[in-house]
């Protein structure tokens, strides 16, 4: 419950300012957002809500959501990230139109954990990112008017996930597809640190050392434009899909004036146009790219999310959805939703 009015009161207090936090990150003078800018409106409202009943329409009776709505693959990622997407627009278990179904996507997760602590289902073909975005899920909701029992659940669960993710983390700090492989590559790893941000945020231990890890491995992945690549040992260029999750590494670990994030986030504003992403995994890239932005603040900010939102506005379908980087319509949908209502300020993990 504190949680859920602890981001009611910054939600209100953001809307008073009317304006996002920003972080200067290689850039005192960070310029203000334009007056002319307008971060919520009624069209975007319109589109969460149509993609949120999409959602609600298409979650599976046992609570999960796979690639194509309740068919398909992934099923864990996807759950994770459409209740994500839910906690996103301001429902929980105990509040909101679709509080019930948040309520039947947290009993599935929790009755899909391993006695290892890995978080995973049937059809998971990339284990860690399921693990990664259903922790990330239940950490959020953890504390939002879910009850005591709920919450003693999620604990425990969240308890036993970070154990596994932290035995999963290769010698060089980061983590692969699948759990104690010991590779590792940029992807999955942004999903863990997100994961264990959100754990730590919810009041529950995390080892700094894992973490540390995990910076140092995304400071090895950079290249010399600022720019983040695929893995530590690919020796690929960057990209500005795997730049933005960095930078989010960077930020969520509250590194904004260190010279890694700096440059980072230079090579972002340079190279992260929303209008230029499609057909290379889109959805993807500008999942972190708005948190990243929005975080940045000013006038990079009004100017990306102005794009961006135009872009979901003008290519969501007739039933509400979207379809996300060739993986299906719950992963365009759930992404869809949690850009759009990043200015909503419902995700602490989203925040500074």
């Amino acid at each position: 419950m504190w949680r859920a009015v602890i981001c009611l009161l910054w939600a209100f207090a953001a809307c008073v300012a009317g304006c996002p936090r920003r972080v200067a990150a290689g850039d005192d003078t960070t310029a203000a957002v334009p007056d002319t800018f307008v971060e919520i409106t009624p069209k975007q409202e319109e589109a969460i809500e149509k993609a949120l009943g999409w959602l609600a329409k298409h979650q599976a009776q046992n609570g999960s959501w796979s690639a194509e709505g309740n068919s398909g693959e992934y099923q864990m990622a996807m759950t994770g990230l459409a209740g994500l997407s839910l906690l996103a627009a301001g429902n929980s278990p105990g509040r909101g139109k679709y509080g019930p179904n948040v309520g039947r996507a947290i009993e599935f997760v929790l009755k899909n954990q391993d006695k290892d602590g890995l978080i995973t289902s049937r059809n998971d073909g990339y284990q860690m990112y399921g693990h990664g975005f259903a922790m990330t899920f239940l950490a959020e909701a953890y504390g939002m008017d879910s009850g005591t029992e709920f919450n003693e659940r999620i604990k425990h669960a969240l308890t036993l996930a970070v154990k596994k993710t932290q035995q999963s983390q290769s010698f060089r700090g980061g983590w692969f597809y699948s759990p104690n492989s010991g590779a590792d590559e940029g992807s999955v790893t942004v999903t863990q640190v997100q994961a264990l941000r959100s754990t730590r945020n919810a009041g529950i231990d995390v080892p700094e050392k894992v973490l540390n890890q995990a910076i140092d491995y995304v400071k090895q992945c950079q290249n010399s434009d600022g720019g983040i690549r695929y893995s530590v040992q690919s020796g690929q260029v960057s990209t500005p899909a795997l730049s933005a999750a960095g930078v989010e590494v960077f930020l969520m670990a509250g590194r904004y004036r260190a010279k890694e994030a700096e440059r980072a986030v230079e090579y972002l504003k340079k190279n992260l146009d929303p209008r230029r992403t499609a057909g290379y995994h889109d959805f993807y890239t500008n999942l972190y790219g708005s948190q990243a932005m929005f975080q940045i603040g000013g006038e990079y900010w009004a100017r990306y999310f102005e794009a961006m939102r135009e872009r979901l506005l003008s290519s969501q379908r007739g039933d509400g959805s979207w379809q996300g980087d060739q993986i299906g319509s719950t992963y365009g949908t759930a992404i869809g939703v949690l850009i759009l209502a990043v200015p909503y300020r419902y995700l602490p993990i989203f925040q500074k």
